[in-house]
């Protein structure tokens, strides 16, 4: 049976922290996603094993949860990196936009700059 999460309401701080509770106490909970999954019901969370990152369901599709991954050295970057990979720090925000070979430049990178 799929865990659910808290719902959003009005207050979003206190469904960041009511989120963070509950991801504390049911993450080795999650289960993994399989073909069989259906996205139609809002707020469930599952590890795609494929793609190798957690979901959830919203407006009838599984959507990626963001986690931030250890910084490219290189464009190129390393083996296990798979396309919709995201990182930052303090000066650029990376994101990976084709899975590793070894040769090809995976990541891109944008400037962060104080407005």
């Amino acid at each position: 049976m799929p865990v659910r999460s808290p719902l959003i309401g009005p207050d979003l701080r206190q469904w960041g922290r009511q989120l963070n509770l509950f991801l504390n106490t049911n993450l080795g909970k999650l289960f993994f996603k399989t073909d069989e999954d259906n996205p139609s019901e809002n707020g469930i969370f599952l590890w795609d094993e494929e793609k190798n990152y957690p979901v959830v369901s919203a407006q009838n599709s599984f959507r990626q949860i963001a986690m931030k991954q250890a910084t490219p050295s290189s464009s190129i970057g390393a083996p296990g990196n798979v396309i919709g990979m995201i990182s930052w720090d303090t000066n650029y925000i990376y994101v990976c936009t084709a899975n590793y070979d070894g040769t090809t430049a995976i990541w891109k990178r944008v400037a962060l700059a104080a407005w």
